[in-house]
């Protein structure tokens, strides 16, 4: 039975071995994608009171541009 996976350590690295009969580039790219957001909300002083105000700003400035295209 192959192995699917081997990990390493290198000094500041992480360094992960992937056989190609297990996953592809695409897969292999979300669970990327992922792990960085998922390092960055980690690193985030954002408190969730703080991320709902900032969303509800955004979705106003951009209601604020879209406005005339829906109201007389």
């Amino acid at each position: 039975m192959s192995i699917a996976y081997q990990i390493f350590s290198d000094q500041d690295d992480i360094v992960i071995r992937l056989s190609r009969r297990f996953i592809n580039e695409q897969e292999l790219t979300k669970l990327l994608d992922y792990l960085e957001l998922e390092a960055i909300r980690r690193r985030s002083k954002l408190s969730p009171e703080n991320a709902d105000m900032l969303a509800a700003d955004i979705q106003q400035g951009a209601w604020q541009q879209v406005k005339h295209l829906f109201v007389e």
